[in-house]
């Protein structure tokens, strides 16, 4: 007998809020260019320390810091697909959304009573280069959407339809648009 999928997403309900927690969906084709960019780049830090002698010291200097900023956004770029989460907290007077890496955090936080028109955006294609990047998992097809002024922002996304819904019914309850 099939056993039904479990939501992805993680809902923490505390006395001062709710934390829904979604991992980064993976893009395996993503994670393979990045890891190939990073080791290629950390030849060239390998190669510029230890066996480029017979280059100036300026251009051993310019390879080393060039490849450390490579590296540095290839693998901030890996860690995200490989342990991203995209988190959304709200409390009695904001709503918060954070990505969440092992390098880096980004929070923004909103007022709660400007949040309005909470939805689900569905950017499904069959055809053309966003189908192939959907595909790929590089772009996400699903998306949960909110008003906050003349702006439409994405609160969460890689998630299917039916987890989708569910999210959208328990951030709408805890908002209060019933």
């Amino acid at each position: 007998m099939e056993e039904p999928k479990k939501m992805t997403s993680n809902i923490l309900e505390t006395h001062s809020g709710i934390t829904i927690s979604t991992p980064k969906r993976k893009s395996w084709a993503v994670i393979i260019f990045l890891s190939l960019i990073t080791l290629q780049y950390t030849n060239g830090i390998i190669q510029s320390l230890f066996f480029a002698h017979d280059l100036p010291v300026i251009g051993r200097i310019a390879i080393f810091i060039l490849s450390s900023i490579v590296v540095y956004f290839t693998l901030k770029g890996l860690l995200w697909q490989l342990k991203g989460v995209k988190e959304i907290k709200i409390s009695s007077d904001e709503l918060k959304l954070s990505k969440l890496s092992p390098i880096w955090t980004k929070t923004k936080t909103y007022n709660l009573s400007e949040v309005k028109n909470i939805d689900i955006k569905d950017e499904t294609v069959s055809e053309g280069p966003t189908a192939m990047l959907q595909l790929l998992r590089i772009t996400d097809k699903i998306k949960i959407t909110f008003s906050y002024g003349d702006e439409t922002i994405i609160a969460t996304s890689g998630i299917d339809q039916t987890e989708a819904i569910e999210l959208k019914d328990i951030i709408k309850n805890k908002i209060g648009f019933n």
